[in-house]
């Protein structure tokens, strides 16, 4: 089966079908559009609206179930072509700006940069509630431990069934001039997400 068919959009409704398309690009995620009668069996996924999913089974996904952001659009969608198993992973590099990187397995669904803690838990939170996975591990860097600590009591409220652990973050920081700002933020940050480190949960569950 051609990768690009993995995915396609089947829908006679002209503002869902934009609607889709765009957050697809938006997503860099490879796609096909096919018109409602056309052959679909060699579509994985099937993107379309709740009211003409009927007509594709369980290869459906409709507009409506799937999120707005494009990092956590990309998760949904790999997760139904096969990633589920896939733990999701999210490195957190700490500090006036705190870098944000999220991977499904190791493929990467955002990166980005906060300065707000309410405004990164939020963040966090979006993807481990809305991307189906098996487990979620949060790894958060120790450059500020005090601050690292009050990061991970945060988003342990937020995301309560998820592994946190803060991890040695020594080498993990880019000083390139071509990689600075919310890119160094955010490049520190995925480093850090594959670095194992010391789980402080209080009392991590289960996502079963």
């Amino acid at each position: 089966m051609s990768a690009m068919r993995r995915v396609c959009v089947v829908t006679s409704k002209s503002g869902a079908y934009y609607s889709l398309v765009s957050r697809l690009r938006r997503a860099e995620v490879p796609f096909e559009s096919l018109l409602p009668d056309s052959d679909v069996e060699e579509c994985e996924v099937i993107l379309t609206t709740a009211e003409e999913a009927v007509l594709f089974g369980d290869r459906a996904i409709t507009l409506e179930e799937l999120d707005e952001n494009p990092g956590v659009f990309k998760g949904q969608i790999l997760a139904r072509l096969g990633s589920k198993r896939e733990p999701i992973l999210i490195g957190v590099d700490p500090g006036k700006r705190t870098g944000l990187a999220v991977f499904l397995g190791k493929t990467r669904l955002a990166s980005s940069a906060f300065v707000s803690v309410h405004a990164l838990r939020l963040r966090v939170g979006s993807f481990a509630r809305k991307v189906p996975s098996e487990s979620v591990v949060i790894r958060i860097g120790d450059g500020n431990r005090a601050l690292a600590l009050r990061l991970a009591e945060a988003i342990e409220e937020e995301v309560p069934d998820a592994t946190i652990e803060v991890v040695d973050e020594k080498g993990t920081s880019y000083r390139s001039p071509k990689m600075k700002g919310v890119q160094g933020d955010a490049a520190a940050a995925s480093k850090i997400a594959f670095r194992r480190g010391v789980v402080v949960n209080r009392t991590p569950r289960s996502r079963a």
